[in-house]
């Protein structure tokens, strides 16, 4: 079971700055204790490192889509969702001791929770007999340290996040999906409860004491040399980073976690079902383009025509969610030609 050497409140409202901050962290942390991290990101979508972009994200979502390093499936973050971050050497890494403890933390709130089987928690609903899921989790583990973290749902938008997770229909995918589930928010059950009284109460339960501050964008604003400096307040995070961490170890994470080439072009290959006019093709996808065009049926001969025809022009093109429709549009005239 892990001990927490600090508890830090991380201000942003970036994602990929926080994304980068969580990689620094798994990569540089060489204490002997874990750390303990809460932060609140702006709307946004964050899916898992190996899902399907196209499969998870609704084509009608507006708000901003990043990729994390870790598994899991995707969540929907705003000023209403908590995430919270278990820095933890790998010797003392236990999935379940770390959900327990989250868990009980949160039980102190005044809910009833359960541990689901992926790592989800759940609390019993006021008739105690309905669960609804509050926290996901995922982890990612690097040389040594592995990070665990996690949503807690307060006060989110859940119109919002239905209205923007789900995305289209694929034929076949190697990706990991999201499983679905009831969520809710804590406010439902305890309506007194905020964001911040709810950090504190956390922080006090797992590392018995309050968090202390970090503002990223001081840091990135500043380039300050070391991040030692960086975090000159925090006592005991600092002595015990074995390396330092200069602005371009930053940068570099946080270009590659905003790049599209790691967003949308990570997911892992998939294939949708065309049909136009009773014949029927199929798009293969690969490093988010179009990598194939093939009838769904060898045998089916028109259908095959159709498709080479198609190849020919799509072959290459960069894959979002009008690509079907474009396809589609281009099908319709070939076959009515």
């Amino acid at each position: 079971m892990p001990r927490f050497a600090g508890s830090y409140r991380v201000l942003t409202d970036s994602p990929p700055d926080m994304i980068s901050f969580e990689e620094c962290l798994v990569r540089y942390w060489r204490g002997n204790d874990a750390i303990l991290l809460f932060y609140v990101n702006p709307p946004s979508v964050i899916i898992g490192r190996n899902q399907n972009y196209w499969r998870e994200v609704a084509p009608s979502c507006t708000i901003p889509v990043f990729r994390r390093a870790s598994g899991g499936g995707a969540v929907y973050h705003d000023l209403g969702n908590l995430n919270w971050s278990m820095i933890v050497p790998r010797e003392l890494h236990s999935k379940e001791e770390e959900l327990c403890l989250m868990a009980k933390a949160i039980s102190k709130l005044g809910v009833y929770t359960h541990i689901g089987a992926r790592g989800e928690i759940f609390v019993s609903m006021r008739d105690g007999e309905t669960e609804a899921k509050i926290s996901g989790t995922a982890r990612y583990f690097g040389t040594h340290n592995v990070l665990h973290h996690g949503t807690l749902l307060i006060s989110s938008n859940l119109k919002t996040l239905h209205a923007c997770l789900g995305g289209i229909k694929v034929l076949e995918d190697n990706s990991i999906p999201s499983v679905p589930a009831t969520p809710v928010n804590l406010v439902e059950l305890k309506p007194s409860l905020t964001v911040c009284e709810i950090i504190s109460m956390l922080s006090l339960e797992l590392a018995g004491r309050d968090p202390c501050e970090i503002s990223l964008s001081e840091f990135w604003n500043s380039r300050t040399p070391h991040l030692e400096i960086a975090l000159r307040d925090l006592g005991v995070l600092k002595g015990y980073l074995a390396s330092t961490i200069d602005y371009e170890d930053f940068e570099t994470f946080r270009v590659h976690f905003s790049s599209i080439e790691w967003i949308k072009d990570r997911s892992p290959p998939f294939s949708i079902l065309l049909s136009s006019d009773n014949r029927r093709i199929v798009l293969k996808i690969e490093g988010g383009r179009v990598s194939r065009i093939l009838p769904f049926e060898p045998d089916d001969f028109g259908a095959a025509n159709l498709a080479a025809l198609l190849q020919m022009r799509f072959i290459g093109l960069q894959f979002d969610f009008d690509t079907v429709e474009l396809i589609g549009r281009v099908a319709d005239d070939e076959f009515a030609w």
